[in-house]
């Protein structure tokens, strides 16, 4: 690589802190693709490590850093409530900003190789991946005590958070080619589980 590359590499990835998602920082500030993108990969390293999981961790931590580069195209899109023509009209989208993010990294084919070889979603590695980025977004309402899952995102009961556990698995059947190892279904399981944990009724 030359150092124009590296320079602008870091200027692309750069860009992902701008990208804001749906979820917030103990902060208060809405999470950026990039710190969402840092903390899912050391989680997801931890998580292998300490579960002693006969997986490639490097891989994992590697899905995870690129798991989400397309965003650089089409930005982050908030799926909490979506449809399935929600769903439909995003992939539509993901797919004509394909060659525009193959022109863009260009320089880079280890990580575009890297971050298509995750959406096959046909080893383990990706699916741990996957299933860890889905309980993730439960992690985050932990800090307000469910407040803001609660006020803005419109989860106001147990059921709710159900539902969107359901939502979630519904998924895993639909893209996942393999299954991830059974604790990482558990801590997706128990994430659901101590979210509830914040509502009364």
């Amino acid at each position: 690589m030359t150092t124009q590359e590296i320079i602008r590499l870091s200027e692309l990835l750069a860009e992902m802190a701008e990208i804001k998602r749906g979820t917030k920082l103990p902060s208060g500030k809405f999470e950026p693709d990039s710190h969402h993108s840092f903390s899912l990969a050391l989680i997801s390293y931890q998580v292998c490590k300490s579960e002693k999981l006969s997986l490639d961790a490097d891989k994992v931590v590697l899905f995870a850093l690129v798991h989400d580069l397309l965003e650089i195209i089409t930005g982050d899109e908030d799926t909490l409530h979506a449809t399935a023509a929600d769903f439909h009209a995003k992939r539509q989208r993901e797919e004509a900003a394909i060659r525009e993010f193959d022109e863009v990294f260009q320089s880079y084919p280890e990580l575009k190789d890297a971050m298509y070889e995750y959406e096959k979603l046909d080893t383990v590695e990706a699916a741990t991946v996957y299933v860890l980025d889905k309980a993730c977004t439960t992690w985050t309402h932990h800090a307000d005590k469910g407040a803001y899952a609660k006020i803005d995102r419109g989860i106001m009961t147990k059921a709710q958070v159900d539902a969107w556990a359901e939502r979630q698995r519904k998924r895993f059947e639909k893209h996942l080619n393999i299954q991830p190892p059974a604790q990482v279904m558990a801590i997706f399981e128990s994430s659901f589980e101590a979210l509830k944990g914040l509502y009364e009724e």
